[in-house]
């Protein structure tokens, strides 16, 4: 009777056994195919797609092990020590579901002492009802200051909706430039290029529409002293948002 000896599927002859073995002698080789399987694939506790797939974690584990949570859509990795799982990959759930790149137009000058429109609008549309908003602003602008009433004057900007309510969380009266007129006394005026980049979490709940949609945004500035100095959104901006999923 041709019988191999193998430990793993791999070892396994396909042409075993030939056709003029004995039929009671088959019970060798079924023995020889669960003991093969066995040891294979020792951690299969329940039904299987190439890895573990299932809400709660396999309960034999080896390192190397690949599990999808599909709980929390993960692709998780059995550590070396197998003591811990390594996340490997996310589907859905803490994956970018969508992005927008725009280039922000409108460079209107802002001599205020309360948030002014600039014109730096934008918008996303969110594929899914329950996603968060990380969106990133590029700005150049020029700043100048005369300094007749002050020595220091500084330039702030929020994020807003399109009304030009503050979005929930984020910052308010951020400061984007400082020019001080350190030693020169009134009648100096200075004017000052420059870039910042600011990056904003906006939750489904704090988004302009809450839910599935367009979202639209506005940035808007104030100056400290709206008499000394004013600020100007120039060409080149730019923002991105990323859509993710949780």
């Amino acid at each position: 009777m041709a019988l191999e000896s193998a430990s793993f599927i791999s070892g396994l002859v396909s042409a075993n056994p030939p056709g003029t073995d004995a039929i009671s002698q088959g019970d060798d080789h079924l023995r020889l195919i669960k003991t093969v399987l066995k040891a294979s694939l020792p951690n299969a506790d329940a039904a299987i797609n190439g890895i573990h797939t299932k809400a709660t974690a396999p309960s034999s584990t080896s390192a190397g092990q690949l599990w999808f949570d599909t709980t929390n859509n993960l692709l998780n990795m059995r550590n070396e020590a197998d003591d811990g799982w390594v996340i490997l990959a996310a589907s859905e759930a803490g994956g970018v579901l969508a992005t927008t790149h725009a280039r922000l137009t409108g460079n209107a000058s802002v001599r205020s002492a309360t948030y002014a429109d600039t014109g730096l609008a934008f918008s996303h549309t969110k594929l899914t009802a329950s996603s968060d908003l990380y969106v990133n602003v590029n700005i150049f602008q020029n700043t100048y200051s005369n300094f007749s009433t002050s020595t220091e004057d500084y330039v702030y900007a929020i994020l807003t909706d399109s009304s030009g309510t503050l979005i929930v969380d984020t910052n308010n009266d951020q400061p984007i430039m400082i020019m001080e007129d350190v030693g020169q006394g009134t009648g100096v005026t200075w004017d000052v290029g420059a870039g910042w980049s600011w990056m904003y979490k906006v939750t489904n709940a704090n988004c302009p529409t809450p839910g599935a949609g367009a979202q639209s945004f506005k940035m808007y500035t104030k100056c400290t002293n709206a008499g000394d100095m004013g600020s100007q959104f120039n060409m080149g901006c730019t923002v991105m948002v990323w859509e993710i999923a949780t």
